[in-house]
């Protein structure tokens, strides 16, 4: 799978109209489209007859659309959703590669009855028991269809009877676990530092940002965002600070004319800092999500330009 970045993730109900038609206004790098949490049969049918034009609505401003099914409707859920335009959908609950490989099976058959490449489709794995957590190495490695993994904090709790505590955090193990596998596995974790994984706020800017900041910290690419109020402030955490950027060209320029002098270490001037191998790949990582970050916010200033010259 290609390089990509989703630092934020806006989760919206399909069935609220309002959120659904400015999606794409908050500059998300990606939409997921919720079908879970329906009630009723008639609401339930209403909801999947809107997904496909609620897609078409997320994705005016460039972002990724996703659709979230229930888990134990999916096929229908996805029956409903795939057309030109998704992006993939959210495995809800993933417990073992079998939840994956059948998921991959419906969306390989559905590419091939609509008319989309073989192999587009991808899946973002969601964990919320003990299980998932336990089998996530092979949950990740199921298909190369899984782009990305993180735990639904909230419905972890229920499962495993934890009552959430801000002060308190429950899942350092899981979130782990789930960094260090999907790494593994070249696929992108996405989580919020805790306790907005269990406790969303949405007033505090600074304090969403900070956690977000700790998120990436911890070996997160990105997070799931309840609420636009998250969106700019994700899009910024995940992102290299841009007032590193030359100090990162700077290690690799320095760097580089050590190692054609024969130098294994170089001093960073003006400081008692020495560059070495680990300290060079550490700029070239930030250097190249830069450039993706970069790429990406230009796919979404384009596509948005483009709405506004339609709607003038």
């Amino acid at each position: 799978m290609k390089p990509f970045v989703r630092r934020s993730h806006l989760l919206v109900p399909v069935l609220d109209r309002e959120k659904v038609e400015t999606s794409w206004t908050h500059n998300a790098d990606s939409v997921i489209l919720d079908l879970t949490g329906i009630e009723s049969e008639d609401d339930r049918s209403r909801a999947r007859s809107l997904v496909k034009e609620s897609i078409r609505h997320a994705s005016r401003g460039g972002a990724h659309v996703f659709v979230l099914p229930n888990k134990a409707l999916a096929r229908a859920d996805i029956e409903a959703s795939v057309c030109p335009g998704l992006k993939g959908i959210v495995y809800p609950g993933a417990e073992t590669s079998a939840d994956i490989e059948e998921a991959d099976s419906i969306l390989s058959e559905l590419e091939t009855g609509r008319g989309i490449a073989s192999g587009v489709l991808q899946i973002i794995a969601l964990i919320d028991s003990g299980t998932g957590v336990w089998n996530i190495r092979e949950i990740v490695t199921a298909s190369p269809r899984v782009c990305s993994s993180g735990l639904d904090e909230l419905n972890l709790c229920r499962n495993m009877g934890i009552i959430p505590y801000a002060d308190f955090d429950p899942f350092v193990y899981a979130k782990g676990r789930i960094v260090v596998e999907t790494r593994a596995a070249k696929v992108q974790p996405i989580g919020i530092s805790h306790p907005y994984g269990v406790l969303p706020q949405f007033d505090d800017a600074d304090e969403i940002y900070q956690l977000a900041l700790r998120g990436k910290n911890l070996g997160f690419a990105g997070a799931i965002c309840p609420d636009p109020s998250w969106v700019v402030q994700c899009n910024t955490a995940f992102a290299p600070p841009a007032d590193r950027l030359e100090f990162f060209r700077e290690t690799r320029r320095l760097f580089a004319e050590g190692v054609a002098r024969g130098t294994a270490a170089v001093p960073y001037p003006g400081t008692t800092m020495m560059i070495d191998v680990p300290v060079d790949e550490n700029a070239r990582v930030n250097l190249e999500l830069w450039e993706l970050c970069a790429a990406r916010e230009a796919e979404k200033a384009k596509a948005i330009e483009k709405q506004e010259s339609t709607m003038a």
